[in-house]
């Protein structure tokens, strides 16, 4: 049977070996600011199990009107094994209660990576839908353009509007990215 808990802070080293194998350097947060945002207790981590097999994880960022989706993986030894989905879904079970959906940073559609237009079918099939906004992730060169989407919890549930979007964002940017000189300037950006 697959659940997901939060997971205390002890777990974090095996998880940040997994994530920089898995994720652009270039999105990755230092370690030390992870560890950081993990004591806040708004960014918090929860690990997804199959049985006692741990098979996933993911990092959120909650706040009284939001709930921000920062990383989301499966190990590799359990790709394809349909664990994407049973993990959404336990965060729509998790989660619906309190926030109206989850806000999701998704590379933009490459066709030299086959890659990213899986992840966007994949969120796509989940009821996630692109945002109407520029949207750019802030990182210690800069920034790289990415979408942003938003997935309901529950059928019948309107999009944010551009407002209560950008205020999210805000409060995303420097509560997450506060450690970067020019986040400012990023979020100036998105329009």
């Amino acid at each position: 049977m697959v659940f997901v808990k939060q997971a205390d802070k002890d777990v974090f080293d095996d998880i940040y070996c997994d994530m920089k194998s898995q994720f652009p350097l270039q999105e990755l947060k230092t370690r030390e600011s992870f560890e950081k945002l993990l004591s806040d207790g708004k960014y918090c981590l929860y690990c997804a199990f199959d049985g006692e097999c741990r098979v996933g994880y993911f990092l959120v960022f909650k706040d009284s009107m939001s709930l921000w989706l920062d990383y989301i993986a499966i190990f590799k030894e359990h790709h394809s094994k349909g664990y994407g989905h049973k993990i959404f879904d336990l965060m729509k079970q998790f989660f619906a209660e309190d926030f109206n959906g989850i806000y999701l940073e998704v590379e933009k559609p490459d066709e030299r990576e086959p890659n990213t237009l899986r992840r966007i079918k994949f969120y796509e099939s989940l009821g996630a839908k692109k945002l109407d906004i520029d949207y750019f992730y802030p990182n210690k060169d800069g920034y790289i353009p990415l979408d942003l989407y938003f997935m309901p919890f529950k059928t019948g549930l309107s999009m944010p509007d551009k407002t209560a979007v950008k205020s999210t964002i805000k409060t995303v940017f420097f509560a997450l990215h506060g450690d970067i000189p020019h986040v400012r300037e990023v979020f100036e950006k998105i329009k």
